[in-house]
């Protein structure tokens, strides 16, 4: 017994998952009910549920159970085979026991006054005569604090070499011909044409180098390059001393496991474009869609600006400020509820089980669906409506509320990521108010695995104020 299937061709299928995932998702439960199966080419079959029992079944049952590696396969050519979204069983417990103490809760106050700096620098740069578009300026502030925080770099030529680079990689590992492709081509396949680089490609009689015109390629060669900066400056720190450093790579390189191993420098590489490509992207699309709904809610925002000027006067918020935020904290999560960052997290049956009502086999994803659960009526009143107050003093069970994942593969940048969020969010309304440059209506575009504002929220900074 298995939930119904999408009687749709399995092509059609994947296209619509990429093209229009939350339509796709929205029509499928009203079809089908509260859990239903989606199949694509060349792949096991994907169970979508929002039903509680079997999420929290999914979140709490025992690791060598259920596997998520081969739910995130699509991600391996760009973050590599050692990244911990792909490890389970006793190589993830090791790396994730590795890589905690850096994102220890205690140590959020030490990256704060970085955060609010970066934030800061790049509002002195926003336009205040024309429109721009959030999410493109948040994408630079959170990829700052990313490099500095998470990497340590400093100002200079290699910073932005290295900025422009993982940009670049990132841009052309979002495109739609590469996500087709990794979906459809198995894994294996897919990264044999990550590693063509440049070599010829035959056309009929002739060979030429035609490669620059194919994604995989022109993405291939951008990692290479990254890559070769992260082992370069990897090698550096161990030449110059990395224990005089406190940032997360080079206390990553000091980490030891409990045969008193370190990571290799292909794991570090694999977490270091982990922690950049998740840290960055995610922050930087929710921080937009927050602004878009606070700007479409005068009277949150007056709410905002209210606790803002009560826990922090009017200077700057100080990083030991930042937990009084409650209501700003609220209208993030109210904001992750409506739009979660990756509206699905899954695992891949061990061995056949039954989970909530279903038998079911050996190799199928069961995929918890945040977007649906978060928009169920009879967990959140009026769920269309955007409302921070659901969140004052209250806090849901974690199968009912899960942006950030659930159970013992909940996202590690966690704590990190609520707190850059608050401060950047509070910097901005400190310093300038903006206003919709046009009505911006509620439209997702994929960005790789993340789900964006499409046109990126343009905005004005209202010079009247």
């Amino acid at each position: 017994m298995i939930p119904p299937r999408i009687p749709m061709p399995r092509l059609l299928q994947l296209h619509q998952w990429v093209a229009h995932p939350l339509r796709f998702m929205e029509e499928s439960v009203r079809r089908y009910g509260d859990s239903f199966v989606m199949q694509f080419p060349n792949s096991p079959p994907f169970l979508f549920t929002r039903d509680l029992e079997m999420i929290r079944q999914i979140f709490t049952g025992k690791p060598e159970d259920l596997h998520v590696g081969p739910v995130n396969r699509v991600l391996e050519g760009m973050v590599g085979k050692h990244s911990l979204l792909l490890l389970d069983g006793q190589e993830h417990i090791r790396e994730r026991r590795m890589m905690t103490p850096p994102f220890h809760g205690e140590r959020m106050l030490a990256y704060g006054l970085s955060m609010r700096e970066s934030a800061s620098r790049s509002i002195d740069r926003w336009p205040r005569d024309k429109a721009f578009t959030l999410h493109e300026v948040f994408q630079d502030i959170t990829l700052d604090i990313i490099l500095k925080t998470v990497f340590g770099l400093s100002e200079g030529e290699m910073l932005e070499r290295f900025r422009e680079l993982f940009v670049r990689m990132l841009n052309m590992g979002s495109r739609d011909a590469v996500l087709y492709l990794s979906a459809l081509l198995p894994a294996e396949r897919m990264l044999q044409m990550l590693a063509v680089g440049r070599d010829p490609i035959r056309l009929g009689p002739v060979k030429a180098d035609v490669s620059w015109a194919l994604p995989w390629t022109q993405l291939s060669r951008l990692m290479r390059e990254v890559d070769s900066y992260l082992f370069a400056e990897m090698d550096r720190r161990r030449a110059e001393g990395v224990e005089k450093r406190e940032d997360v790579l080079s206390m990553l390189m000091q980490a030891r496991d409990e045969h008193g191993q370190p990571m290799s420098s292909q794991e570090l590489r694999d977490e270091a474009i982990t922690l950049l490509a998740a840290g960055h992207e995610t922050t930087a699309t929710t921080l937009s869609w927050a602004f878009h709904f606070v700007l479409q809610h005068p009277e949150v925002e007056e709410k905002l600006r209210a606790e803002l000027q009560q826990v922090a006067g009017t200077g700057p918020l100080a990083p030991e400020q930042v937990n009084r935020l409650e209501y700003l904290d609220a209208t993030l999560k109210e904001t992750l509820r409506l739009v979660p960052v990756a509206p699905v997290v899954g695992r891949v049956l061990q061995r056949p089980m039954k989970v909530g009502e279903w038998e079911l086999p050996a190799g199928m994803a069961v995929m918890a669906c945040a977007y649906l659960t978060h928009r169920r009526p009879d967990l959140w009143p009026e769920p269309e409506r955007f409302n921070p107050e659901r969140f004052i003093g209250k806090r849901p069970s974690p199968h009912e509320y899960f942006p950030f994942g659930g159970g013992a593969r909940r996202c590690l940048g966690m704590a990190f990521a609520n707190y850059e969020m608050r401060i950047v969010f509070a910097e901005v309304l400190r310093r300038v108010k903006l206003r919709p440059a046009t009505p911006y209506a509620f439209r997702v575009a994929r960005r790789g695995v993340t789900l964006t504002p499409a046109g990126g929220v343009p905005v004005l900074v209202d010079s009247r104020n």
